[in-house]
């Protein structure tokens, strides 16, 4: 039979049901709010991205045409 003892040595080494459940629930959390974090960064880096390729190619379009009016001048 296990004696009392033994049970709270058992105790101190492993964790609850109800603790392991706190637990992962914690965690589950914290990836939920993870994951919200990181749509909102590849939303940001997305219209960062498009922000970019505009202007790359507003520049390219006006050297282009720099280029063209020298040429053809």
């Amino acid at each position: 039979m296990i004696e009392k003892d033994d049970i709270e040595q058992l105790k101190l080494i492993f964790v609850t049901r109800e603790e392991c459940d706190s637990n992962n629930e914690d965690i589950n959390n914290k990836l939920n709010h993870d994951t919200t974090e990181l749509a909102l960064i590849k939303q940001q880096l997305n219209s960062i991205l498009w922000i970019g390729k505009t202007t790359l190619a507003t520049v390219l379009t006006g050297i282009i045409g720099a280029i063209l009016a020298l040429i053809l001048k």
